[in-house]
This record gives C-alpha cells, structure tokens and sequence, in this order.
C-alpha cells in the first residue's frame, strides 16, 4: 500500500524528484535516529516530490499530522532487508515509473543497493550519515569496526554527495575516508519550533509539572532520557546514579533528578526518594522536557549528535554535558545554558550543574532555536540536491 500526501504542493513548476530509502521503522518516531528522518522527509516534501521506501512495520495512522511525502512499504522488516537483491529490481522499475532524480540513503548499510541503482540509472547517489558508524562501534568495543570503516569509506567514496549530522563528523570523512570537502554538507539533526518555549510558558510547565507530581517548589528539576538496552545510555544512567547524583545532593539536597526511557535497567526501575522520580516510558515526553530545568547528559560513548540534548535545549532547558557528549553543539550559540566539561570528570559536571541554576531564567538564545529549525536545515538539505 502507498500513501499518499493529501497536501497539494504550492506552485506549479518544477519540482525535483527525490527517492529516499530508510532501512528501519520510523513512524511513529519515537528514537532520535526515527525523528531525524521523519522530520527531515516531512519538510523536505514540502519543497520536492519525495518518495520514502521503508519497512512494513511504518504506522503512519497513527500521526496526527499529514505526510508531506509518499510513504512506500518495500523492504519487508526482517533482517534479511538489508542483503536482499529484489530490492534492487524491485527500485530500478520504481526509480523509472516516478522520474526519479536523485536517491538517498539513510546510512551506509544500503549503499550496495544505492551502487548498483546509481551505475544501472546513472542518477546521483546522496548518503546520510548519522554518525560515523565505525568510530561508533569502536567505542563500544566491537572487534570489527575496521572492516565497517573500510565499508563506510567505500560508500561514501561512491556517493555524489554525503549529508553528515556534525562538522566534526564531516571533517573526519574528509580527513579519514578521503572525501572532497565539497562533496559534502552538515545537515543535522533539528527540532520543531513548536517545541521551543519563552520564559513564561517555561515557568508555568515548570509550576505545573512539580504541583501535579508533588515536587518541592524550591527544587530544581533535573532530567536524564534516554533509549535504554544501549550501552553508552546505561554506562551513563549508572555512574548518574551511583556517583554523580549523591555527590551532587551531598553538596545541595534542592535538586530533583527525573529519569525517562525505555527499558530502564531493573535495579533503577522502582528506585525512588525525595530526590529522585524513575518515570520510566513516558507517553507525552514533551511535558517532561518543557518542565526540566537542567538536562543532565554524562555520556561519552557512542557518536554523533545527541539528540535529546538539543531538544531540552531547545525546551528552554540549560544543560551540564561531556564533551563527547555535546559534539555537534556549539556553546556560543547558547550564552552559557550549556556547560561542556571533560568527559568522566564528575566534579566539574557537578560544579557546572550547582553554578547552571543562576542562568536558568535565560531564554534559549534565537541563534540556537534559528540553527536547529527543521525547516531551515531541510531549505539547506533542499539546495544542495537541486544541485545534483
């Protein structure tokens, strides 16, 4: 089944044809990683006809909103989606029958198909790199990161054009993989400006949050959030609760820690005191996020952007991080709501977190909120296909 946006596209000239093809369940997005190609594709279909082939598990009846783009079901959802040769047959008709321009591939484990549909069409190929998926899992210990970097590098090589989520991450490909600066662009990861809260909205969810989950008024509300059963969000959940938190209170007990996600290890499920709400899955997460004063977020494993961070950011949230944490976020756009300190130094983060409570009626400065805006980074992602 195909679905089809019922939203006319405004004007009638040329509208390029763009085909997308994201290998995993996005909608409903709940992940950074879903979020990051729904939104994108979502205002992307706004500017260009955008078809997106994915897996049948997609749900999009359960959005409230319309899909500005053709959403296509083809890749099945076992594993066996990402090796199967049908799927190139099956493109290769589609990519004839829609006029298609260019295609993109979210991540590099599809750029096989990607290959062999860019040499069989001639049409360019564009990969979005969410991260450099290599360093990702050297960090987390895999003995075969080195074959995945050989892989990523040939990808990328044989791409027109590589969307990467962070300079940092751009600069490595360019450095590491021998990419051309010019072949490449950061489009990163964003948030809705529906999500952004001025001062007063921010007080009000702030007073409401705490009286309706019977919160001490005088205690600031620090929030960590994350997808659990993934080992950078669990190493960091432990030395937050183990180390960092009580340390913390030791200090200054008006402080009260919140922690929400999936499948929260089971020592942490039922851990409650005055100081401390283990939430769990919370079905409406943006009533946390608009509510959290301080976001907390020790991680240094893994890689690319964290998205949770720019979203409590973007809330009106400050926020105490590691550096490798806060990679992809400059500190300048944000006047001291973001303190970045070295990773695993668990003094300087709860020095930074007591001293970020003075800063906390500053609003979110424009210059963040106008550099993470969906819309502005899919007009940017729009312009460099147009290009193609």
């Amino acid at each position: 089944m195909i679905h089809h946006s019922p939203i006319a596209k405004a004007g009638t000239g040329y509208e390029k044809k763009i085909l997308t093809i994201a290998p995993y369940t996005f909608i409903p997005a709940s992940s950074g990683g879903q979020r990051a190609v729904y939104y994108l594709d979502q205002h992307i279909g706004k500017e260009v006809n955008l078809i997106c082939v994915s897996t049948s598990d997609n749900n999009p009846s359960q959005l409230n909103v319309p899909l500005h783009f053709k959403l296509m079901p083809l890749l099945g959802s076992g594993i066996k989606r990402y090796i199967n040769p049908a799927h190139y047959f099956t493109l290769k008709k589609l990519i004839r029958e829609k006029q298609i321009e260019v295609i993109i591939i979210e991540h590099p484990y599809l750029a096989w198909l990607g290959w062999l549909l860019k040499l069989r069409t001639g049409l360019p190929l564009v990969i979005r790199s969410h991260n450099i998926e290599a360093l990702r899992f050297k960090a987390l210990g895999k003995w075969w990161w080195r074959i995945l970097a050989d892989y990523e590098r040939w990808a990328h090589k044989k791409a027109n054009h590589s969307f990467f989520i962070t300079q940092e991450d751009a600069d490595y490909a360019v450095a590491t993989y021998g990419l051309e600066a010019s072949a490449t662009s950061v489009i990163t990861y964003g948030m809705e400006r529906s999500q952004t809260l001025d001062n007063s909205a921010k007080q009000n969810a702030i007073t409401n949050f705490k009286r309706k989950n019977r919160i001490p008024e005088h205690c600031t509300l620090l929030l960590f959030n994350g997808i659990f059963g993934y080992e950078p969000n669990d190493v960091a959940l432990e030395l937050l609760i183990e180390k960092i938190y009580p340390a913390l209170l030791k200090m200054d007990k008006n402080f009260h820690l919140l922690i929400c996600g999936k499948a929260i290890p089971n020592q942490y499920q039922n851990k409650k005191t005055d100081n401390l709400s283990v939430l769990g899955y919370v079905p409406d997460i943006n009533e946390v996020f608009q509510a959290a004063e301080i976001f907390l977020n020790p991680i240094w494993l893994g890689g690319g952007i964290k998205t949770k961070l720019v979203e409590a950011l973007a809330a009106g949230a400050g926020a105490v991080s590691f550096a490798s944490g806060a990679i992809g976020i400059n500190p300048f756009l944000l006047k001291g709501k973001l303190a970045i300190v070295p990773d695993g130094d668990i003094s300087a983060f709860i020095q930074s977190t007591i001293r970020l409570r003075a800063e906390l009626n500053q609003p979110t400065p424009q210059a963040f909120l106008e550099h993470f805006d969906w819309e502005k980074i899919a007009q940017k992602a729009v312009s460099v296909l147009m290009g193609l």
